[in-house]
């Protein structure tokens, strides 16, 4: 029996991802990637066109960022978890390493000075994600770097293209 071939898919960008990913078909690797368009999604940062109300996934660029997410912002971030909810495929996409939560402050752009003032634990955010993962089933992925990261969205969007599109079960 041949295997059947995903249809093209085109990818969304939420508009206010700034320093986001972007996805040309030609350096994605995947034929069947059409390339990325930027409109406004109320929840996440990417997603696939068509699908919008399948999957989302949601960025975080670095351990500063999600510490505020879940700090000063936790109010409007939880508000986003609870929309991720509604979601079968949610994940959050982390360009950094379990090391560089661990080590929080050590590494970020906040002054040495500066460390006994931050609010946000590590091992509270490492309890907030575990958290999403175990009660909210958002994966979590920790990619070490951006270009891992975008590697890991890619697939992530391959694949979810794959279930709706051809049925196929991964």
């Amino acid at each position: 029996m041949p295997i059947k071939k995903s249809p093209p898919f085109t990818i969304i960008r939420d508009t206010r991802e700034k320093e986001g990913y972007t996805f040309d078909p030609v350096e994605t690797r995947y034929h069947t990637c059409k390339g990325m368009v930027t409109q406004k999604l109320d929840t996440g940062d990417y997603t696939l066109e068509g699908l919008e109300d399948k999957l989302c996934i949601e960025r975080k660029s670095s351990v500063a960022e999600l510490a505020g997410n879940v700090g000063q912002d936790r109010h409007r971030f939880m508000r986003e978890i609870e929309r991720m909810k509604e979601f079968p495929h949610r994940y959050i996409i982390l360009e950094f390493s379990l090391s560089d939560l661990m080590v929080f402050p050590e590494g970020s752009n906040i002054s040495e000075s500066d460390w006994g003032r931050v609010k946000v634990t590590n091992t509270f955010m490492l309890r907030t994600l575990m958290e999403f993962q175990i009660f909210d089933n958002i994966h979590v992925l920790f990619c070490d770097s951006k270009k891992h990261a975008k590697w890991a969205v890619l697939s992530i969007l391959k694949r979810v293209n794959d279930i709706y599109s051809i049925g196929r079960k991964t």
